[in-house]
């Protein structure tokens, strides 16, 4: 039944982020329901490396606007007979137009997971608005309430299509004892974040939450898990403000499932996000959330219900959070019970579910 639809994925990036994973985790959904699902992605990318040889196609990346990238992807639309292609990145999605310009007739499907408005220059409102594009996925409302004004072609359809955690990355794993690797007493109590060393995550907040907390409670280790430009700005910044010793960097880290375990309390501090996957990472290893309100992060936590959220800076209320949840264990229990339940409303299956229905439907 589902054998004849052909999707032709289009990545631009060659680091491994969270639209890389979502990627994944529809590419790999779509083969199990016997859709053929390739993808077209830099060939020294992290991606790349990670597919099936049967299911990528490599080439190399020049630009972001890359004239050679868009024929080649053109050549194999009508090779393959490719029925949608689906531009998961900007870079991708100038491709997929430029394709377009070149003669390609297959509709475009675009994934956006920023939650800043679309830039105003010429070129990006007209690949935005080109009659290739027939729809637009928001990975969050937040992000489709955002880039609304500026589609101003009639025949585009916006649809909302949440990221997903894979759940069962979790299971069956044997924790790390964290504690022990970075010598710590038993008793200490571990905050985290994990994410890119990324202006927009936010880290500074985070550090100053930290100091703020460790004013009024001393058995706290902060963790930072990522890697990124900031980082030598951030360890300075923890060394500006005193907390050196109880903030501890990870660095970018293969083994998260093993990590997770040993949070007490996970605390995000974005101040931009699309929606923020590693809170779903939490939810499923039912880790406390402490946040900020940034982007798609409140179709997530639900203040006092799956989490705590204070607004984007406020790091004095953020830290009053972290200090509530490790001092209230039973209110721990309640939100992660209830973050527990919400996550279903973030399942790969039923991403994988609405993005097919977009794909059938054009």
């Amino acid at each position: 039944m589902n054998t004849q639809l052909k999707i032709l994925h289009v990545s631009s990036p060659l680091t491994w982020r969270g639209g890389e994973q979502q990627l994944s985790y529809l590419h790999n959904g779509l083969l199990d329901l016997g859709i053929d699902s390739v993808v077209f992605c830099p060939g020294n990318s992290v991606l790349f490396k990670r597919l099936k040889p049967d299911h990528r196609i490599g080439y190399r990346k020049r630009s972001g606007v890359d004239l050679l990238a868009a024929n080649a992807l053109k050549n194999i639309c009508k090779k393959r007979e490719i029925q949608v292609i689906h531009a998961h990145d900007s870079h991708a999605h100038t491709t997929a137009v430029l394709a377009s310009i070149l003669g390609n007739d297959i509709p475009i499907v675009l994934s956006r997971r920023v939650d800043f408005p679309i830039k105003k220059k010429w070129f990006t409102r007209f690949k935005y608005n080109h009659q290739s594009v027939r729809s637009i996925l928001s990975v969050s409302k937040a992000i489709q309430d955002i880039i609304r004004p500026a589609i101003t072609a009639k025949h585009i359809v916006l649809n909302v299509v949440h990221s997903s955690c894979d759940t069962k990355r979790f299971t069956g794993v044997e924790p790390l004892d964290l504690r022990q690797e970075l010598g710590l007493d038993e008793g200490t109590r571990i905050v985290g974040n994990v994410a890119a060393l990324a202006d927009h995550k936010d880290h500074h907040t985070f550090l100053k939450t930290a100091q703020a907390v460790l004013e009024v409670q001393d058995n706290v280790v902060f963790m930072i898990v990522g890697s990124g430009e900031l980082e030598a700005e951030l360890r300075t910044k923890s060394m500006e403000l005193g907390i050196q010793e109880r903030v501890k960097f990870l660095g970018f880290r293969q083994d998260l499932p093993r990590i997770y375990p040993n949070l007490d309390v996970f605390l995000f501090t974005s101040k931009t996000e699309g929606l923020g996957t590693s809170v779903l990472d939490a939810f499923a290893n039912r880790i406390p959330v402490v946040s900020t309100d940034a982007g798609g992060i409140p179709e997530m936590v639900v203040h006092e219900r799956t989490g705590l959220m204070a607004s984007v800076g406020d790091h004095h209320l953020l830290a009053e959070y972290v200090v509530e949840i490790l001092s209230d264990a039973k209110k721990s229990r309640k939100l992660t019970e209830n973050a527990s339940e919400k996550l279903k409303e973030f399942s790969v299956d039923q991403m994988v579910a609405k993005t097919l229905e977009v794909y059938r439907k054009i």
